[in-house]
């Protein structure tokens, strides 16, 4: 049986084997900086740099419940709002690279197939990471 961890968050593994698949897609990372603005009569304002801004990581998670080995959306779901409501930083690592600690700052979720007693089986959730100092 081949098992591969993609990366983690916290102590929630994103990973790949043969029977179970619990890993994300479309990852995207933003870099800012900040600027205080001032306005100068007749001419344009002047920039000034104040210092970087928080990065900021989305993701999307697939949720189905034949490569969560039985594991239904609901659960993985509930997991991981049970890690935004503790509002605590958690590690990020990517394909061995730690890309800092991140609070999860909102989980987008949509349920798409259910089965005949409403039990969801596919599931989408989009994560918003917002780094923390």
């Amino acid at each position: 049986m081949a098992f591969g961890v993609v990366g983690m968050l916290g102590l929630i593994p994103f990973y790949c084997s043969d029977s179970a698949v619990f890993t994300f897609k479309d990852l995207s990372r933003t870099n800012k900086a900040r600027y205080a603005k001032h306005d100068v009569i007749g001419k344009k304002p002047k920039l000034e740099f104040i210092g970087l801004d928080s990065r900021t990581v989305s993701l999307s998670i697939r949720l189905d419940i034949s490569l969560l080995r039985k594991l239904p959306p609901a659960a993985a779901i509930l997991l991981l709002t049970k890690l935004l409501e503790k509002h605590e930083a958690h590690t990020l690592v990517i394909g061995g690279e730690i890309m800092g600690k991140y609070v999860i700052e909102s989980i987008d979720e949509e349920r798409k197939f259910f089965t005949g007693a409403g039990i969801c089986t596919v599931a989408e959730v989009n994560l918003s990471l917002t780094e923390a100092g």
